[in-house]
């Protein structure tokens, strides 16, 4: 009796192995239904190098606000570049992605020389300015440092 018992519990479970081994029937796909290939993540290249005049990379030391968004203290890289005849410095932040755009103020100067950027903070350490020498002009950016 044992014997017998032992067997068809067996043949039991042998047969519950068989169907977990047999593949799921398949239901037709309908043609809305066909498989879709799966989307490929995007690999974001490296942002292409804005167009302009490359100046440097400005260490800001104070935390700033521009357009009601704060940003740190820290180095920005400024491009100076040029959009329907108005200038304006391009800024990026240290790994080159472009932050926001800032109008240059342009005024003439006597003087030549060659092209140098400057910073300072202004009295009352209010903003901290920018400004590129160039030939027959000073360019001017001023950022708003967070109070």
């Amino acid at each position: 009796m044992k014997r017998s018992i032992i067997f068809a519990v067996l043949i039991l479970f042998s047969l519950l192995l068989a169907a977990q081994e047999q593949e799921p029937e398949q239901v037709p796909a309908q043609p809305d239904e066909q498989a879709q290939p799966a989307p490929q993540q995007a690999v974001e290249p490296a942002p292409a190098p804005a167009p302009g005049r490359d100046l440097q990379r400005v260490r800001i030391p104070m935390a700033f606000v521009h357009a009601g968004k704060e940003f740190p203290a820290g180095d920005y890289w400024l491009v100076l570049a040029e959009k329907d005849g108005q200038r304006s410095f391009l800024v990026q932040n240290e790994r080159r992605e472009p932050l926001f755009e800032e109008l240059a103020i342009v005024m003439a100067h006597r003087g030549g020389g060659g092209f140098q950027v400057s910073r300072r903070l202004t009295a009352g350490d209010e903003f901290y300015r920018v400004r590129v020498n160039a030939p027959g002009e000073w360019l001017l950016g001023y950022f708003l440092i967070k109070k």
